[in-house]
């Protein structure tokens, strides 16, 4: 594909895209999804042709807002044209080459520029992608309507935090410590096959790759000596404090991440009871669990209103790995940003109320409710502990530094970030994780 072609399928992506999302068919559908499905069409693509068209679509998906605030200054809607216009003069700094990238005697390209749209050039030339008379939420990448409630979940530099989840995330594997205890091994074999990678500077279990690259087909990954998972997931089940011969509930188990974590660190020994809505996730983690070796959990499909009468009081840990936002893995899908909504995120509150409320009455006396959202919102990590605390008075917040300590720093994993009431929440940021809400309630013995 010439580089005018490329441009042109790049136009044609965000086309698409804008047209379903006009009708209503782009609902549930991930940026990720339309970029591979047009790839898929293109099957003459060459690596190289892939590659162009993917780095500009996911330029200009992770600096949507400050793109299309420079069209609107310039009295120009946001269309999808015009975007990748906008990106190539302020990100590329392409201005010398557009007349060959849009042309009409060009096969494949997009249609020459029009008077109007040189005029736009003009404007745009020389222009700063970050101007100082944007709206913080517009710098940030952050829908307007959040930005109170994330600055009360990230604290201090929020608006640093903020524009980290604009940044590309890493991958970051977790090795499997039933049949791989040691990371420095796995770095090395993967090192063995040209994929360069680093032990994780928190988790005594990770290891992160210094580029993306396809793992499922790697002898060592179908053995079950790892699997991908990011450092920040993997210090949350690690703060479950799962131990040989606890009963364990896993709430919102989904694909089974947290849980093969707790699982190997009780040796297989004892029982986690898996629990989810969706029949999909459960499978997924099946697969996962019987890939590690692990056969202590036992997987469960539950209705969206189900009962826990029969687990009353049962449990030494009650994992809440809640159903929210996603804002803390807005770096992966980011398109997602623009598709919350406050009807959304209220849904989200009023299950992880009902959600807290059933693994209060689950911890047996003496257990621990860890409650996990993949989250920076305070409205979906301290303000719903609160709540719950505020009628639950056999429980309090234990003290997560000691927990780290007895855990992960044992284990060999970097020291605990700073906590808040003994809340802690991990940031791109600070702790080169996704966002998350971590908060462990003690159960006091009655």
């Amino acid at each position: 594909m010439t580089p005018a072609a490329r441009i042109a399928a790049v136009i044609e992506i965000l086309t698409e895209m804008e047209a379903a999302a006009i009708t209503g068919q782009a609902a549930g559908r991930q940026a990720g999804q339309w970029l591979r499905a047009n790839m898929q069409r293109r099957r003459y693509a060459g690596s190289s042709d892939r590659a162009a068209i993917g780095a500009l679509f996911w330029k200009i998906q992770r600096h949507q807002a400050r793109l299309g605030w420079h069209l609107q200054q310039n009295d120009w809607s946001p269309e999808p044209r015009l975007m990748v216009l906008a990106a190539l003069l302020l990100i590329e700094q392409a201005q010398d080459g557009l007349d060959s990238l849009f042309s009409d005697a060009v096969a494949h390209a997009a249609a020459a520029l029009s008077e109007d749209e040189r005029a736009l050039v003009s404007r745009l030339t020389g222009a700063v992608l970050d101007h100082p008379d944007m709206p913080l939420w517009v710098r940030c990448e952050w829908p307007e309507w959040l930005v109170d409630d994330a600055a009360a979940g990230l604290g201090e530099d929020f608006a640093a935090g903020l524009a980290a989840l604009c940044d590309e995330a890493p991958t970051d594997v977790r090795v499997n410590p039933l049949r791989q205890p040691d990371r420095r091994k796995l770095r090395d074999q993967l090192a063995g096959r040209g994929i360069k990678a680093d032990p994780t500077l928190l988790s005594p279990l990770g290891v992160r790759l210094m580029k993306r690259v396809r793992l499922e087909d790697l002898p060592e990954w179908k053995s079950g000596l790892f699997d991908v998972q990011d450092q920040g997931s993997q210090i949350a089940a690690m703060l479950c404090d799962a131990r040989p011969g606890m009963q364990i509930a896993d709430i919102c188990s989904g694909a089974a991440g947290k849980a093969l974590v707790m699982a190997a660190a009780m040796q297989n020994k004892g029982r986690i009871l898996a629990l989810d809505t969706n029949a999909e996730r459960l499978e997924k983690g099946g697969a996962r669990l019987r890939r590690a070796g692990i056969h202590n959990v036992e997987r469960k499909l539950v209705a969206e209103k189900w009962s826990n009468r029969s687990w009353r009081a049962k449990f030494d840990r009650v994992v809440v790995d809640a159903p929210c936002s996603g804002t803390g893995t807005w770096r992966r899908q980011v398109d997602a940003r623009w598709k919350l909504t406050p009807e959304m995120l209220a849904d989200y509150h009023a299950k992880q109320a009902v959600l807290l409320d059933k693994a209060r009455a689950m911890v047996a006396p003496g257990g621990r409710i860890i409650y996990i959202t993949c989250s920076v919102l305070a409205s979906e990590g301290k303000q719903q502990v609160d709540r719950l605390l505020a009628v639950a008075s056999e429980l309090e917040p234990a003290d997560i530094s000691e927990i780290w300590a007895d855990t992960i720093g044992n284990a060999g994993g970097g020291a605990c970030p700073a906590t808040s009431e003994n809340m802690l929440q991990l940031t791109p940021l600070r702790d080169r994780t996704d966002g998350f809400f971590i908060a462990v309630l003690q159960a006091r013995l009655r």
